[in-house]
């Protein structure tokens, strides 16, 4: 679960860079979340024909990382 200060504003969605960051994991880790259905993404279309995955906030709070890859050390202490 993503902490945040009293007076920090929450993103309302997430590029799988930030997702990855908030996370602690690593992009690929993200993508893969996606692809199974884990996390709730969408296809963006920003500059044709350019598409990057926008990820819902709510989704990335919600998201529970898998005990694998915090025996791995991809987890980073929040």
């Amino acid at each position: 679960m993503l902490r945040y200060a009293p007076d920090m504003v929450r993103p309302r969605r997430y590029t799988i860079p930030e997702a990855a960051k908030s996370l602690g994991i690593t992009p690929e880790s993200v993508l893969g979340a996606i692809r199974r259905g884990r996390l709730k993404a969408r296809l963006k279309t920003v500059r044709v024909p350019r598409k990057i995955w926008s990820i819902s906030a709510e989704s990335v709070e919600a998201y529970e990382v898998s005990a694998s890859h915090q025996e791995r050390g991809l987890k980073k202490a929040l």
